[in-house]
């Protein structure tokens, strides 16, 4: 009597087909390349991160060490105003020089323009302080007040200091090297300056140091 043979249901497709090993060796090459891949990447990165940390240059430091106002009054809507300036610039990076290609020096009152002034062209070493001095910011600006704007001169001028901003702005290249960047960073100093023949002042009129803000 012959074996009977097992019942096959309709999904019996036979033993399982043993994948290709090309398949397999395709997938390992793959594994391959994309491991390498990202070890270059990371090491790249490791790089420049390293670079970007010894090369990275320290911001500038801008202080306004003395400031002399000795006119500053409005008559029929014109101020009449003579600002001089002390303005010290250091480079506290050891690496990197300073070129200071195209430079403006602007002075303001309540966010009105009343002088502006270029700059010659310098050059400044590494650990080192240059000084500016302008003082030529002198003449009249038509400048209309309003509202609370004429409540605060009036209080400015019973104390007898006012609020100027000064704001430089640079077109510069720091250079280490071959390493050169070429960089426009703006500088703003907020002052607040006694007029030095104000009524109620002393014949020694006292500036404290004043710190600048720098943005690369």
């Amino acid at each position: 009597m012959a074996d009977k043979q097992p019942y096959l249901n309709a999904n019996f497709y036979g033993p399982t087909v043993p994948p290709s090993s090309k398949r397999h060796r395709g997938r390992r090459v793959l594994c391959t390349i994309l491991k390498v891949a990202i070890g270059f990447i990371v090491g790249v990165g490791i790089v420049l991160l390293i670079l970007g940390l010894v090369y990275r240059p320290h911001k500038l430091e801008f202080n306004v060490t003395s400031a002399k106002l000795t006119q500053f009054n409005i008559t029929a809507n014109q101020l009449y105003y003579n600002l001089g300036l002390n303005v010290t610039i250091t480079n506290p990076n050891k690496r990197y020089r300073v070129y200071y290609d195209t430079n403006e020096m602007v002075v303001l009152y309540k966010n009105r323009r009343l002088n502006s002034l270029s700059l010659p062209a310098f050059f400044q070493d590494t650990k080192s302080t240059a000084v500016l001095s302008p003082n030529n910011f002198e003449g009249q600006r038509l400048i209309l007040l309003a509202g609370d704007e004429i409540v605060e001169f009036n209080s400015e001028k019973a104390e007898g200091q006012y609020p100027i901003d000064v704001k430089f702005f640079f077109r510069l290249r720091m250079k280490s090297g071959e390493v050169v960047l070429k960089l426009k960073p703006k500088v703003h100093c907020g002052l607040r300056v006694p007029l030095s023949n104000a009524p109620n002042s002393f014949s020694f009129v006292f500036f404290p140091n004043t710190a600048c803000d720098f943005q690369f």
